[in-house]
Order: C-alpha cells, then sequence, then structure tokens
C-alpha cells in the first residue's frame, strides 16, 4: 500500500466509526486532555479496555486532574486501584505525578523523550502518549495493530522481527497531521473488526488492500510466538485473627510485587518474604484453609492458606502492622489476591 494511503483509509473510517471510551473526547474535534490519556495509558498496561472502563471512570471522578492526584495520600490512590492488578503502575503513577508537579511545572510533556523518564512509562506508553495526546508524529505498536498490520501486509514474522517491520511500515504511513487518529483508528479496527479469533473482511476499510483478506489463513496472523512454561510457585499465607475477628496485615516496604500495600504474612513464594514474628502473638488455634491457587504474569502460584486464631492482649505490634476488620477491607490498599485468601478463611471462621 502507497504511503499516507493507508492512513487516509484508516483515518476517515476512523471519524465515522470511532469507539466511545471514557477517556476520548465524544468528537474527534474535541480537544485531547493530556491528563486523561496519561491515566488511561498507565491503566491500560497490560489490561483490556473492559476491565479499565470502570476503574477509569471511578479514578478520574476522585482525581480528576494531577494536581489532585499528586497531592493525595498514596495508600488511597492504591485503595482505588485495588483489583485492578500490576499495582506498580499504581506507584508510578503517583510518582510520576509527583515528579511532573514539582519537577516540570505541573505540564505533562508532550515528547518522547521526557516521558519516557518518567516512572512506569516505556516505550509504548511514552509513544502512545504522545501521538494520541499531542498528535506527535511518532510509531505506536500495540497488539492491535500489530495484528492489523501483520494481516494487511501477510508479514511472515514473528516476535522483534515483526515489530521491527511493523515500525518500518508505520513510519512510512504516518500522515502530516491527525496522526492521533491514525493511531486510534488502527486500535480500533484491531478491536472491532479484524479481532484475534474473528475477522470480519466485509466491514474492514483495509480489505481491498489487505494480502489475507477473506482467506482461511488470515486468523494465522501475526504468528504466534512459542511461549515457555509458565513455572509453579508454592508457599505459605498466614491469616492472624484476633478476639474481634479482625486480620493482621503488613504494610510492604520492599520494592517489587505489591509494592506499599497491605499484605498477609506468608513465606516461601517470593524472594523477598512477608516475613512477621509470630512469638510476640498467643496462638490459640490453628487451621489449614486449603490450598489458593493464583496467576501472575510470569509464574503461578499454588500455595497454602493457614488461619491462626491469636490472643491480642498487650500485643505491640510493629509500624508496618495493622488489624483490619474484613467488612473494611475495601478501604485499605489490599491486593485481589489477598482478597481470594480473605474469603477461603472467613469460610473456615
Amino acid at each position: 500500500m502507497q504511503s499516507l494511503k493507508l492512513s487516509e483509509i484508516v483515518i476517515n473510517w476512523y471519524k465515522k466509526n470511532l469507539r466511545i471510551l471514557p477517556w476520548r473526547p465524544k468528537n474527534f474535534n474535541q480537544k485531547i486532555d493530556p491528563y486523561i490519556v496519561f491515566l488511561s495509558e498507565f491503566m491500560l498496561q497490560q489490561t483490556t479496555v473492559k476491565t479499565v472502563v470502570p476503574y477509569f471512570i471511578n479514578f478520574l471522578k476522585k482525581y480528576p486532574t494531577i494536581e489532585i492526584l499528586a497531592k493525595a495520600k498514596l495508600d488511597d490512590v492504591l485503595a482505588i486501584w485495588s483489583g485492578l492488578g500490576y499495582y506498580r503502575r499504581a506507584n508510578n503513577l503517583y510518582k510520576s505525578s509527583k515528579i511532573i508537579i514539582n519537577e516540570l511545572n505541573g505540564v505533562i510533556p508532550n515528547n518522547y523523550e521526557d516521558l519516557i523518564k518518567l516512572p512506569g512509562i516505556g516505550d509504548y506508553t511514552a509513544a502512545a502518549i504522545c501521538a494520541i495526546a499531542f498528535d506527535k508524529k511518532v510509531v505506536v505498536i500495540d497488539g492491535n495493530i500489530e495484528r492489523v498490520i501483520s494481516r494487511l501486509f501477510e508479514l511472515d514474522l514473528r516476535g522483534n522481527d515483526l515489530k521491527k517491520k511493523v515500525r518500518e511500515i508505520l513510519f512510512l504511513n504516518i500522515p502530516g497531521k491527525e496522526n492521533s487518529l491514525f493511531t486510534q483508528g488502527l486500535m480500533d479496527i484491531g478491536a472491532t473488526v479484524c479481532k484475534p479469533k474473528i475477522i470480519n473482511c466485509e466491514r474492514c476499510p483495509l480489505s481491498e488492500n489487505c494480502r489475507v483478506a477473506f482467506k482461511n489463513s488470515a486468523i494465522n496472523y501475526p504468528l504466534k510466538i512459542i511461549k515457555e512454561k509458565k513455572i509453579k510457585r508454592t508457599g505459605n499465607f498466614y491469616c492472624l485473627i484476633n478476639s474481634k475477628k479482625e486480620i493482621l496485615f503488613l504494610r510492604n516496604t520492599n520494592l517489587g510485587l505489591f509494592e506499599n500495600m497491605h499484605v498477609l504474612p506468608s513465606d516461601g513464594w517470593l524472594k523477598d518474604n512477608h516475613n512477621l514474628d509470630f512469638n510476640i502473638f498467643s496462638i490459640k488455634e490453628r487451621f489449614d484453609c486449603g490450598v489458593i491457587k493464583h496467576s501472575f504474569t510470569h509464574f503461578d502460584l499454588d500455595s497454602k492458606v493457614i488461619l491462626l486464631k491469636v490472643d491480642d492482649n498487650q500485643i505491640k505490634l510493629k509500624d508496618n502492622c495493622i488489624f483490619i476488620k474484613p467488612e473494611n477491607l475495601d478501604m485499605f490498599s489490599i491486593p485481589t489476591l489477598y482478597h481470594k485468601i480473605i474469603k477461603l478463611v472467613l469460610k473456615n471462621i
């Protein structure tokens, strides 16, 4: 397909068929708020649009500007993020908002070089913010765009070789203006027409130029990478419950998984375990509640859950420890994994 012809077709299609999403203006002629794009791109990292929508709406109601976000308490930010997963994104979003307000005069950078310096922003996120929020002439490649281009040009490539070729093609087709619409248009074609397992060639604006249109082989693109089997980790989670039926949580001060969030004591499954000195407690009863299974990006977890009923008289807790009532869990930054564990434990009380 000739340079710029692709962008013209996509932009014209997008203007008539754009998806209505809470982080997009309802009219493509409306000015885009960079903060809204900034926030949505953090949330959309490794997460589907359908999952993100309700969280985005609630988050934006509470933090409608980056100034308000930067002044918020991290615990409150993590609490409203709870359930969305990949909690490092929330920590990085918060850190980035602080930097923007305190060091960049409250202005979200409009160029790739400055954006990529911010915590939690990699190549894709920096490019997406530049293109969508600021209409910069940068190449953006997400899963939808990669799929559309790989089918359009019948690219028999995989992995990094495929991404490199897609980048070359997109670079030749970046429009002089409206790259924001071009980028979002390609995303929408991939999300609504040229889907992973369902291909609607009769509805696709690119079908006349597509090398695999109306062919059974179309669904094979992009060529799949053979994924390594996930490793399985095991360990133990400890749920300590006092006489008031409150549950003991630790504030995780370690970097990495569940940074700054409230977690249960555990051992065996992480390099830096969430350890607790059980000697400060008088344990009255112990129950094995069963096994909890949970899947992470790079490993599967299969661990025992142990309930410990403790006598909490005269206990002096460390600063990172807190007893929380089950009905108040949503007020704290507690990952989904631990909600699952508590649900299992409560069945055994």
